[in-house]
């Protein structure tokens, strides 16, 4: 019995240290990830100011791997910070900290430094554009058009941080963390000085950046965890729970072993943000296409467009099968590594991933049940005119209706049409894709002033977690109405789910003011200027940095601009070659 006992309770330690070890990997990492977002944001030390973050992200991954249980994490959560955090402290229970500790004797002749961000600029690729990150009262190199110079930074925003305010967090269960967010700054150092932080970064930029490396997977998911968790401004519209979504991520990259299953990782790691802007970066998959191209109409995977003659393809057949999987499973998976806001544009972007593959590989596609194999010779570009009818930059239509494509119609060819445009029975305007710098047509169809303000928000942030944080700044664009008036005909706006970003704050004048009728489908639903970053192992993501409303204050992330008439193609419409968009249109302006 004794021994019946006995090896149930071996078993029993077996099972906990196996569960432990995996547990304590992932919540390690987590932990560790925590103190890197905090110390690398919001901890001003000049050394902190001065470390390379993506090397160090990797460095750190692989440093915290080794630990196998909480006290060997202390150990080297101290060694790992400490070098760039002087003032940090990893503790077992909250204790009161010692500010003695970080403050100068005599302070007479130091000023105090704290991190400001509008949106976030740090270790982004536009930096001071309209994102910036700066530590008040203390230097940074900028890099110029024609020079290099050295900025001292006054405060972006009134708000900040005060000398005494703390991160303080329990980062794993019984290990709390203390981080102080204002420093004492003299002569480009701050207070106290780490006499380790040399010696140590060189260690650091020897960190694995090779996509082989389970330590540069781990980093690379760790840096973009920080970044959108303390900066991506739309969490508070999203059923998302991104602290899973990391786990799940840092959990696939201790399983990865190739840089296509990183690439993957990632995509699927961000996809769920439903950011139409967010585009991760990696090596080349190949984006070439089969001489076809093809959307889902009623429902169906349908062949929309045919390049070659030589192919036993027709306009409007039905795709069932890609490579031997069903075309709901096969788009399922493509989707699922796509960032879209709607549906409009996760189809618009899976379209052409589903097709992609390196030069003239095969692709069998199913029709009717016979396996037809189609090769990829030909480079997919998005964006490349589908549409007949945008062909034209503008065109004159029966009735004396004006047709404008504002894909590809410059603004100067619009002023130039205003008497034209003044005397017609009605004008169709086609934001089936971006526009060309022609927004200047919104004022003419404005009969007063634009009065909507702060439409687009660039957010305020001091503090972690996105808690505690003063809110945004405002920006508009401010419209003025003009002469020729254009808003006393008819006027529709064609839209789809490819229209992004400018399209859709043109579009939301259209919207807010009731400036046209609206046909077609939802838009992309993603709107603000873009950020970017760059990662280890030739990686970069780009993304959305500021929250945009409609004019009315509401959502519009993930929503777009809904037209006033839904407008579905039809396979009889492809079959003929219909504009089913451009036909309502007319339509609706012949009423």
């Amino acid at each position: 019995m004794k021994n019946i006992i006995f090896g149930l309770l071996a078993i029993f330690l077996l099972s906990s240290l196996s569960c432990s070890e995996e547990y304590n990997k992932i919540d390690g990492l987590k932990a560790f990830s925590k103190v890197y977002g905090y110390v690398k944001y919001f901890h001003p030390s000049e050394e902190a100011a001065q470390l390379d973050w993506n090397y160090f992200a990797s460095y750190g991954a692989k440093e915290i791997e080794k630990c196998g249980n909480k006290d060997e994490l202390v150990v080297t959560l101290k060694e790992l910070f400490k070098p760039i955090a002087p003032g940090i402290v990893f503790l077992e229970k909250e204790s009161p900290y010692d500010f003695n500790a970080i403050t100068p004797k005599d302070t007479s002749q130091y000023e105090v430094t704290y991190w400001q961000h509008l949106g976030v600029a740090k270790d982004m690729n536009y930096n001071y554009g309209i994102y910036k990150s700066i530590r008040v009262n203390s230097s940074s190199i900028v890099e110029g058009n024609e020079d290099v110079k050295s900025i001292k930074w006054d405060a972006i925003f009134d708000e900040h941080p005060s000398f005494g305010e703390l991160i303080e967090a329990e980062i794993v269960p019984g290990v709390f963390c203390q981080i102080p967010m204002v420093l004492y700054n003299l002569d480009e150092q701050t207070f106290p000085k780490s006499e380790l932080f040399k010696s140590f970064h060189d260690k650091v930029k020897k960190a694995d950046r090779k996509p082989e490396s389970r330590a540069m997977r781990l980093g690379n998911v760790i840096n973009i965890y920080n970044v959108f968790h303390h900066f991506y401004p739309y969490f508070d519209v999203l059923d998302l729970d991104w602290e899973s979504e990391f786990v799940k991520a840092l959990t696939q990259s201790r399983k990865d072993s190739t840089d296509i299953d990183h690439l993957v990782t990632l995509e699927k790691f961000t996809s769920p943000l439903k950011d139409g802007h967010l585009w991760v970066k990696g090596p080349k998959t190949g984006a070439y296409q089969p001489p076809v191209n093809w959307e889902f109409v009623e429902g169906q995977l349908v062949i929309t467009e045919i390049l070659s003659d030589s192919i036993e393809v027709n306009l409007g057949d039905v795709v069932t099968k890609i490579d031997n999987v069903p075309v709901d499973d096969y788009f399922d998976e493509v989707k699922s590594t796509i960032s879209a806001g709607t549906e409009g544009w996760a189809n618009y972007i899976a379209y052409g991933k589903s097709m992609f593959g390196k030069k003239d590989t095969p692709i069998t596609i199913e029709i009717e049940g016979k396996k037809i194999t189609l090769y990829r010779d030909g480079k997919y570009t998005f964006g490349v005119a589908k549409i007949p009818i945008q062909a034209h930059r503008y065109k004159k239509l029966d009735h004396n209706i004006y047709y404008l494509n504002l894909s590809t119609i410059e603004m100067d060819t619009i002023t130039t049409l205003l008497p034209e445009l003044e005397t017609a029975k009605g004008i169709i305007c086609d934001m089936r894709g971006y526009p060309n710098g022609n927004h200047g047509l919104i004022s003419h169809l404005m009969k007063e002033n634009d009065t909507t303000k702060g439409w687009m928000k660039i957010p305020k942030v001091i503090r972690p977690d996105q808690k505690g944080n003063p809110g945004y700044q405002d920006e508009d664009w401010g419209l003025e109405a003009k002469e020729p008036y254009l808003g006393d005909k008819k006027v529709v706006f064609l839209i789809d789910g490819r229209a992004i970003s400018y399209a859709e704050s043109y579009m939301g004048y259209i919207e807010g003011y009731d400036l046209a009728t609206i046909v077609g489908q939802p838009t992309a639903g993603t709107n603000g200027n873009l950020n970017s970053f760059n990662l280890l192992g030739g990686y970069a993501i780009s993304w959305t940095g500021m929250k945009v409303l409609k004019h009315n204050g509401s959502q519009h992330h993930a929503v777009g601009i809904v037209p006033d008439i839904v407008v579905n193609r039809t396979i009889e419409g492809v079959k003929t070659g219909k504009d089913e968009y451009l036909e309502k249109a007319i339509e609706l302006i012949l009423e």
